[in-house]
């Protein structure tokens, strides 16, 4: 397997089978890349290029009109921006949709509904069970401008509150980004005023499970809710756009076909949040048989042998195939 992306902390885990190509992708360097590509593709004799996000994916078909190598993208939830280009449309033998809902609401575009596919993300259960700390909450994101305005408003309008009724709850951010600093200084100054460590940034965390694991609650979309539930550890689906609710049985097959986001929803808001967090802090055991529950359906439903042999057999039926 061959790996081509931006350098960052996370190379150091691939493993020495996975050759590994740093290259930072820029649509103004898009001409380099392509003759980069292409001499590394031919040099290795790749099979099938398996691109993500909307540049690469419009270099990976480019390269593939080019060599004649079948190319497949994976969307995870921005059709209209990762297959802007009409090229990334055509030119892929496969799409691959993360959940249902983001290829329902992909159906306008007429060219790729008979090469997409679903293949949702996979999780594994942690070998590890850590001990809860009670009260504890984990919210995982960026932490840069689009995300910056979610997290300010859950330390300045809804941990204060939360933190005079429930002296033990606590908030660990973890995430890094260009806003970092300036979420570090509004938690230290809740936490002058609570006079204890109520906020705590984490900054980067090379094993996010861990923390997920040590958690009472997890506020999260997607990837992060799919590891929290893994953990078996409560979700609430929350991004800054899409105000959810409290994952539980009863909903989980729903949320499963959205990727755990909830569409149609408003915003998150400071009485919202306030709400779902205090009738959830006031039933402590109820939610965790719901989390037991949650986690033999998630590691069921998203297993990683059945998950990558899926994968495995959308990459040898276009083996052979050619875009042209």
């Amino acid at each position: 397997m061959h790996v081509i992306g931006g350098n960052g902390r996370q190379v150091a885990q691939l493993t020495k089978k996975v050759r590994y190509l740093s290259m930072r992708m820029k649509s103004f360097l898009l001409p380099l890349h392509l003759l980069i590509i292409r001499k590394y593709v031919i040099k290795h004799k790749i099979q099938v290029i398996h691109a993500h996000q909307r540049l690469p994916i419009l270099i990976a078909c480019i390269t593939g009109i080019v060599t004649g190598v079948p190319v497949i993208a994976t969307v995870h939830g921005r059709t209209r921006f990762d297959l802007r280009s009409r090229i990334s449309r055509k030119y892929t033998s496969r799409i691959i949709f993360v959940s249902r809902h983001v290829l329902d609401v992909s159906a306008k575009f007429e060219e790729i509904k008979e090469k997409s596919v679903i293949i949702p993300n996979w999780v594994s259960a942690p070998v590890k069970i850590n001990e809860i700390i009670p009260y504890s909450i984990s919210y995982v994101s960026r932490v840069d401008r689009k995300h910056s305005d979610l997290i300010l408003l859950i330390i300045k309008k809804v941990l204060y509150p939360l933190a005079l009724k429930y002296p033990e709850i606590s908030l660990r951010i973890i995430g890094e980004g260009d806003f970092l600093e300036i979420i570090r200084t509004e938690a230290e100054a809740l936490n002058k005023k609570m006079k204890r460590e109520v906020c705590v940034i984490c900054g980067f965390v090379l094993d996010v499970k861990e923390i997920l694991g040590q958690s009472d609650l997890v506020i999260g979309v997607g990837r992060v809710a799919l590891e929290a539930m893994a953990c078996g550890v409560p979700v609430l689906s929350m991004n800054r756009q899409r105000m959810g609710s409290i994952i539980s049985t009863t909903n989980y097959s729903a949320y499963k076909l959205t990727n755990f986001v909830a569409p149609g929803s408003s915003p998150p808001d400071e009485n919202s949040m306030l709400n779902i967090l205090n009738d959830f802090f006031s039933n402590p055991e109820s939610r965790k048989n719901e989390a037991f529950d949650l986690k033999k359906l998630v590691t069921g439903d998203y297993d990683p042998l059945i998950i990558t042999e899926e994968i495995m057999k959308t990459y040898r039926s276009v083996i052979g195939l050619t875009n042209n």
